[in-house]
C-alpha cells in the first residue's frame, strides 16, 4: 500500500517528481523513491514512490526492477493471492530475488502480459517500464479500489501524460492546470459525488476499474481487461450447496487478506458486515486480533455498546473510540485535499479518526465494504427486487408505490417513505439510481443552477447492464461500476490512507463477487430479508441479536447541526459574496433551503452538508 506518482513526456526541471510524491507522503510515510527511465523521441518516463512497508519489509522496496532489469513497476496495492501465483511461476521457471508480492506482478506481466491481470485478487494501481518496447503501461484493478488520476495534456509541443494516486499530486506538475470542470459540479449537486471517469478538474480522469492504458511512441491506448460480473447476467442458477459456496468462498477472502508481515485488525461496528469478517477470522484461528468501533459521545443511539459485546464474543482485543461531533467539520479542508473531492459523505469524517486509532496499534485493517452492493444490503434494493420492474410511468401512483414499498418490502418511517416516493417517481433508471442516495433532484437543480450551460449529459453511467436482467440485478450492477468505486471505494481508499495504513475489503474480493452474480434474486433478498444469503451462511457464527438488528449505518447529527452549531457558519460560507459555489447557485435558493431546515419546516440535512462540502473542497483548490 504506497503511494505513486509521474508521468511520460519531456524532461521536467530536477526535483520535480521527489515534488509529486512529497504530496502523498502520508500513504507512504516508509520509504520513498525515484528514478528517470528512456523513452522515444527524448521523452522520459519518470516513476515516484512513497512505501507503506506491509509485506517483505525488507526486500520490497520501489521503483524495483525484474531481475533482469527490462521491467520497472512503482506500485500501490496489495496482491492477496501473489503466494498462488508466485508458486506457479516458479513451477514455469521464473526466478525470484524477494518475497514481495511487488516481484510477482514483474514476472506475471512476462509471462502472461495483460492477461496477467485478470488473475489478481487483490487492488492495485500501478505503471510498469517496459525497457524492450520502450512503454508504460498504467494500470487499476477491476473494481477499483485504488485510484489511478490522469491528465494527458502537452509540454510546448510535447504529448505528456501524468498520472497518481491523488489529484494533489498531478497538480505539481507544471502541465497541469487546476482548472474546474463544471459539469462535474453540475452532476455532483444530484449524485454527491463525482461519477467516472470524470474529476472536479478539467482535464483530469480517473483510469476506468478494470482497465489499463498503455503509453508507447507519444501514443496513449487504453483497454478494458474486466468486466462486473452483473453485467453479463450469465448462469443464473440454484447451485447444489450455495451456502456452503458462499463460506467457502468467504473465508478464503478473509485468510488472504490476513497476508502480511505487520499488525492486522478490523473495524467492528454494530452490523452485519463488519462483525461477519471478524466471525470469521475468529473461525480462522486468527490470534490478537485488534478492533476498533467509533461513536459519539452523550450519543443515546451509539453503536459503542453493541460492537463492544460483540467483540467480548469474538474475543477480539476492541478499542472505543468516542469523539466529539461538533469538532469534525475541522477536518474537512484537509480530507478535500487527499481526495480532491467534497467529503460529501458525513460519515468519512469519523472513519478517519477511526483510522487514526487504528494506526496506533496495526497498519492493516479489514473493512465491510461492498457488502451491501454484492449482496443486496439497502432498503432501496428491497424496493427495486419487487417494484423496479413495474412499467414507466408506473402501474401503481407515487403514493401508491411508497405505501407498497413501506408497508411490504421494510420497516415504514416518514423518511423512508418519502424516499422511496421520490426514487420511484423517476421517469428513468438512471434518475432513479441518483435519487436514491443524492441530495436533490434534476428538476430541483435546474432551479437552483445559474452557472453557465453543461455540455455532459447530466446523468451517465460508465458501464451499462445487459438488457433483460432484473431490476435488482441493474441496481447491483449500477452500484459496483458507480457508487463503489466512485464514492464509498474512493472514500475508504482516502480516510484509511490519509492515517497511513491500509484498508482491505474482503467482501469485494474478485471470486466472490463472481460468485454473487450466479445467485438467483431470492438469495440476496428473500421476502423482507436482506443479504439471506450472507445472514444464512454466517447464522452460526455470527450473535443472533447482530443478524436480528436493522441496517442503521453509522449515522451523523446533521439535521441538528444545521439548526444548531453549525447553523450561522454554513450561512456564513454558503452565502458569503465571494463564495465559490455561489458563481454557479442561486444564493437565494441556498438561502431558503437553510431557512427552511433551521425552521424546522423541512430537512434539507443532505443537501446542506453536501453544498457545504462543495463549497469547502472549492475554496481549498479554487
Amino acid at each position: 500500500m504506497c503511494g505513486i506518482a509521474g508521468w511520460m513526456g519531456p524532461p521536467s526541471e530536477v526535483g520535480l517528481l521527489e515534488k509529486m510524491t512529497d504530496v502523498v507522503r502520508h500513504r507512504g510515510p516508509n520509504g520513498e523513491g525515484h528514478i528517470i527511465l528512456p523513452l522515444s523521441s527524448g521523452n522520459i518516463a519518470a516513476l515516484g514512490h512513497r512505501r507503506l512497508s506491509i509485506i517483505d519489509l525488507a526486500g520490497g522496496a520501489q521503483p524495483m526492477a525484474s531481475h533482469d532489469g527490462r521491467y520497472t513497476i512503482v506500485y500501490n496495492g496489495e496482491i492477496y493471492n501473489y503466494i498462488e501465483i508466485r508458486d506457479e511461476l516458479v513451477s514455469r521457471g521464473a526466478h525470484f530475488e524477494t518475497r514481495s508480492d511487488t516481484e510477482v506482478i514483474l514476472e506475471a506481466w512476462r509471462a502472461w502480459g495483460a492477461d496477467a491481470l485478470v488473475r489478481f485478487r487483490g487492488m492495485f494501481a500501478f505503471a510498469l517500464y517496459d525497457s524492450v518496447e520502450r512503454s508504460v503501461v498504467l494500470a487499476r484493478d477491476q473494481f477499483g479500489k485504488k485510484p489511478l488520476f490522469v491528465h494527458d495534456g502537452k509540454v510546448g509541443s510535447s504529448r505528456c501524460l501524468v498520472f497518481g494516486s491523488e489529484i494533489s499530486a498531478l497538480l505539481v506538475h507544471p502541465s497541469v492546470k487546476p482548472e474546474l470542470d463544471v459539469d462535474t459540479l453540475f452532476q455532483y449537486l444530484c449524485q454527491r459525488y463525482a461519477p467516472g471517469p470524470f474529476t472536479f478538474f478539467k482535464g483530469i480522469t480517473k483510469l476506468p476499474p478494470g482497465s489499463y492504458m498503455v503509453w508507447k511512441n507519444g501514443e496513449i491506448e487504453t483497454h478494458r481487461y474486466w468486466t462486473a460480473p452483473e453485467e453479463t447476467a450469465a448462469n443464473i442458477a440454484e447451485i447444489d450447496d450455495p451456502v456452503g459456496a458462499f463460506r467457502q468462498i468467504f473465508d478464503e477472502a478473509v485468510r488472504i487478506r490476513l497476508r502480511a508481515d505487520v499488525p492486522v485488525g478490523a473495524f467492528l461496528s454494530s452490523g452485519l458486515d463488519s462483525t461477519a469478517i471478524v466471525a470469521s477470522l475468529a473461525h480462522l484461528g486468527a490470534q490478537d486480533v485488534h478492533t476498533f468501533s467509533v461513536g459519539f459521545r452523550n450519543d443515546p443511539e451509539s453503536e459503542l455498546p453493541a460492537a463492544a459485546e460483540t467483540a467480548k464474543i469474538l474475543g477480539t482485543r476492541h478499542t472505543s473510540l468516542e469523539i466529539e461531533a461538533n469538532k469534525l467539520t475541522e477536518l474537512l479542508p484537509m480530507l478535500s485535499k487527499h481526495r480532491g473531492a467534497p467529503i460529501s459523505e458525513t460519515a468519512d469524517l469519523p472513519i478517519y479518526l477511526m483510522s487514526m486509532e487504528a494506526s496506533k496499534s496495526v497498519r492493516v485493517v479489514l473493512s465491510g465494504e461492498g457488502s451491501d452492493e454484492m449482496f443486496a444490503g439497502y432498503p432501496k434494493h428491497l424496493v427495486e427486487r419487487y417494484l423496479g420492474g413495474l412499467p414507466q410511468p408506473g402501474l401503481l401512483n407515487v403514493a401508491g408505490r411508497a405505501m407498497l414499498a413501506a408497508t411490504s418490502v421494510f420497516p415504514a418511517s416518514g423518511r423512508r417513505l418519502n424516499l422511496a416516493a421520490r426514487a420511484m417517481s423517476a421517469k428513468s433508471f438512471d434518475e432513479r439510481m441518483v435519487r436514491w442516495f443524492g441530495a436533490i433532484t434534476a428538476a430541483e437543480r435546474e432551479e437552483l443552477w445559474i452557472g453557465p450551460n453543461v455540455s455532459r449529459p447530466a446523468e451517465r453511467r460508465p458501464f451499462q447492464a445487459a438488457n433483460g436482467t432484473s431490476s435488482l440485478r441493474r441496481v447491483l450492477h449500477f452500484d459496483q461500476t458507480s457508487w463503489l468505486p466512485d464514492n464509498l471505494l474512493e472514500r475508504m481508499d482516502v480516510m484509511t490512507m490519509a492515517a497511513s495504513i491500509e484498508g482491505r475489503t474482503p467482501f469485494m474480493d474478485v471470486k466472490l463477487a463472481e460468485f454473487a452474480a450466479t445467485l438467483p434474486d431470492h438469495w440476496r433478498i428473500g421476502g423482507r430479508v436482506t443479504k439471506r444469503i450472507v445472514r444464512t451462511a454466517l447464522a452460526s457464527r455470527i450473535p443472533a441479536e447482530v443478524l436480528s438488528r436493522p441496517k442503521n449505518g453509522f449515522k451523523m447529527p446533521v439535521t441538528y447541526w444545521f439548526r444548531n452549531n453549525l447553523r450561522e457558519p454554513a450561512r456564513d460560507l454558503l452565502l458569503a459574496s465571494d463564495s465559490v459555489s455561489g458563481q454557479f447557485l442561486d444564493r437565494k435558493i441556498v438561502g431558503r433551503f437553510l431557512e427552511e431546515h433551521a425552521s424546522g419546516r423541512k430537512n434539507h440535512d443532505k443537501t446542506l452538508w453536501a453544498l457545504f462540502a462543495l463549497e469547502t473542497f472549492l475554496r481549498e483548490f479554487f
